[in-house]
């Protein structure tokens, strides 16, 4: 199992551990009568008005972080020219983390982005317990994409991130896993918008011939039914793909300016286990 690092994915806590992720505040304790000293913005009137005596409210720090796990699974995951296809790296990723979520005492949930871009399959709202997760990756395994030829689908992840963040108490660590494709402008800023309620750690999975094209000659393509070909040999396309991919890895870079920005790259010939471990493991 991957063991998160101490704190994930919760901001400073009580202890020497400092969290590369922001906690979402502070949840209410209990009431008890005001002592000198205690701050009057937390005075609890209602109390103070039954009962004729000064109450004050006492919090104490969250320790509980709901996590949402957002997997793609739109036409383009389902291609790799090397290691496994890109939804099969998504989907180990995504089961990694959410079984390392649910070891930490967390709650976690999912949604599934597939092939109409609107993240159509059934959310699972964040909750405890192992059937959560067993739920999860049954989506995940028995996923009409994996069987049918997917359908065209819409470039930008706007609609699947509202209706992620529609799921995800306020709060919450939302967890990406994707190729990026539909990271347009739109989207990225509602995405910088997203992180000033929640954390995004965001996993871009990708093959290396979406980072850097060969030139190999003809390269032949098929999803079962329709066949194109590519001709590596030429200059400006393999410019236009590799245009293509830069775009994504910079508009993901600017968004690591924000705080509560965390990103992974995972290539097709990776081990997930390996990334994910050297990035955000912890020792045990």
């Amino acid at each position: 199992m991957l063991h998160l690092a101490s704190g994930y994915p919760r901001a400073q806590m009580t202890g020497p551990h400092l969290s590369r992720f922001q906690g979402h505040g502070i949840e209410f304790d209990e009431v008890r009568l005001y002592q000198p000293g205690d701050e009057i913005r937390n005075m609890d009137w209602r109390v103070t008005a039954r009962t004729g005596k000064p109450h004050t409210k006492l919090f104490r720090e969250e320790r509980e972080r709901p996590a949402m796990v957002l997997v793609d699974f739109r036409p383009a995951m389902f291609f790799a020219t090397r290691g496994a296809l890109k939804a099969v790296i998504a989907a180990e990723c995504a089961a990694l983390l959410a079984w390392s979520v649910l070891h930490q005492g967390d709650r976690v949930g999912c949604m599934i982005l597939d092939d109409d871009g609107s993240g159509t399959a059934a959310a699972i709202r964040p909750a405890r317990g192992k059937r959560t997760v067993m739920r999860m990756l049954g989506q995940l395994a028995c996923h009409r994409s994996w069987e049918q030829r997917p359908a065209p689908c819409q470039e930008s992840l706007m609609r699947v991130l509202q209706r992620s963040a529609a799921a995800a108490p306020t709060g919450s660590l939302m967890i990406m896993v994707s190729d990026g494709r539909g990271l347009d402008a739109a989207s990225e800023l509602m995405m910088a918008r997203l992180l000033t309620h929640h954390t995004i750690l965001f996993v871009l999975v990708f093959d290396p011939f979406e980072k850097a094209m060969a030139d190999v000659g003809h390269l032949y393509a098929s999803d079962g039914q329709q066949q194109c070909s590519i001709d590596t040999g030429r200059e400006s396309t393999r410019s236009e793909h590799a245009i293509r991919f830069r775009e994504r890895r910079e508009a993901l870079a600017r968004l690591q300016r924000h705080r509560g920005f965390i990103l992974i790259e995972c290539a097709t010939d990776d081990d997930p286990f390996t990334v994910l471990k050297s990035r955000i493991g912890g020792r045990r």
